[in-house]
């Protein structure tokens, strides 16, 4: 009877120690699941500071669709007048429109008015600011790129993403790169 007494003590203590066991595991594993959890939320918390430019169709569509938006630069004869692809490259060579305006000036005003009324850029709207820029790129050279003209409007402050495009034309032995990158608030 002792020796029947103390097996089920026995018997008793080992159920017991396992379910400590399967206690302390279920324990572990909630702290390690809660840790994880943490953890992602921490990186996604700190990982906000610098938002990553994201392309996008509609800014490129915008910036090739350009290209072919006609101005009012006339180079050789009134009714010539110039395209923004046609225009971008007289400006990279310094050249003039026929009534003697400088054509880079003709290239700003523009491409300002084109991204004003296609994008809607505000303080006020979903389009907080932008940066065109628009370069020369050489083929197979490690020379800099040459900047042709450079347009920022508003500033870049409090983006909850940054959009992009970019349209790239063939120039001479290079590219004329046309870039644009939106701030989204």
């Amino acid at each position: 009877m002792i020796k029947a007494l103390f097996k089920k003590k026995t018997l008793e203590k080992k159920l017991f120690d396992k379910k400590s066991q399967q206690e302390i595991a279920g324990f572990v594993i909630i702290v390690v699941l809660v840790s994880v959890v943490g953890l992602l939320f921490l990186s996604l918390i700190l990982g906000r500071g610098e938002s990553k430019l994201e392309n996008n169709a509609e800014i490129s569509y915008l910036l090739g669709a350009s290209m072919y938006y006609t101005t009012e630069c006339a180079v050789n004869f009134i009714p010539q007048y110039q395209n923004l692809e046609d225009l971008t490259k007289l400006c990279y060579n310094r050249g003039k429109c026929l009534n003697d305006v400088d054509s880079c000036r003709i290239l700003n005003e523009t491409f300002k008015k084109i991204i004003k009324d296609s994008l809607f850029v505000s303080p006020d709207s979903s389009n907080k600011a932008y940066i065109l820029n628009i370069y020369y790129k050489e083929e197979n050279s490690n020379s800099p790129d040459e900047e042709i003209l450079k347009i920022e409007e508003l500033k870049f402050e409090d983006c909850s993403s940054r959009i992009g495009g970019i349209e790239s034309r063939n120039f001479r032995n290079g590219n004329i790169e046309f870039e644009l990158e939106v701030c989204k608030g």
